[in-house]
């Protein structure tokens, strides 16, 4: 008799359960929407940096690799010239004879004065943002030219100088600065500097600014 009395006890309250409101299920349901759209919008913020990390490390390797082979270019020619383009950027010509140098494979008149030679340039796309190319067959442009690294910020990535210890050997200057979003991150650019000598120059036909 007990044991019926205490069934029909909680049956009459489990009868007698309103449950939830409307009130109550849109406030719910409007937390779980608060609540999935932050973990949501951590998820793609996460993703955006996964991405422009990866971007700029390649253009930072990119940059790397363009020195590299900018410095054996250097190093193998006997003259070097730089001057503005049509293509809003600026050329660098670089004198390489043939067989003069087995790191650098140079076409006919590419370089200086006509001679087979090297040329790289730059070649503007928008404000602050120029790409640079190499070429030993043809004039260097943003058709034929091999590409070798995009979102460089200045035109002129060359200046020409003298080698240090008064070695009279003509040298070029490089700063070559790399950044994916300058316009909102200016602070966020990569640089590559260096100062690197013609070997095959000599004090008597180099520059003749380098020769005084």
């Amino acid at each position: 008799m007990i044991r019926m009395d205490s069934c029909r006890l909680l049956l009459r309250r489990a009868l007698g359960q309103a449950g939830y409101t409307l009130m109550e299920t849109l406030v719910v349901m409007s937390i779980l929407v608060i609540v999935i759209g932050a973990i949501a919008d951590g998820f793609t913020s996460a993703s955006k940096a996964e991405t422009d990390q990866v971007s700029r490390a390649d253009d930072q390797e990119a940059a790397r690799q363009a020195l590299d082979r900018l410095r054996k270019d250097i190093h193998c020619a006997s003259a070097a010239s730089v001057g503005s383009n049509a293509q809003g950027g600026y050329t660098l010509n670089l004198t390489v004879g043939p067989n003069q140098c087995i790191a650098v494979t140079a076409g006919p008149q590419a370089g200086v004065g006509l001679s087979d030679g090297v040329q790289w340039c730059t070649v503007q796309i928008d404000t602050n943002r120029y790409v640079l190319y190499r070429t030993i067959v043809h004039a260097c442009d943003a058709t034929d030219a091999v590409f070798q690294v995009d979102h460089i910020t200045q035109a002129n990535v060359w200046q020409m100088a003298c080698g240090a210890n008064l070695s009279h050997l003509q040298a070029v200057v490089i700063d070559l600065p790399v950044n994916r979003d300058f316009a909102t991150r200016p602070g966020r650019t990569y640089e590559l500097t260096d100062r690197i000598s013609l070997r095959n120059d000599t004090a008597q036909s180099g520059a003749a600014f380098c020769q005084n």
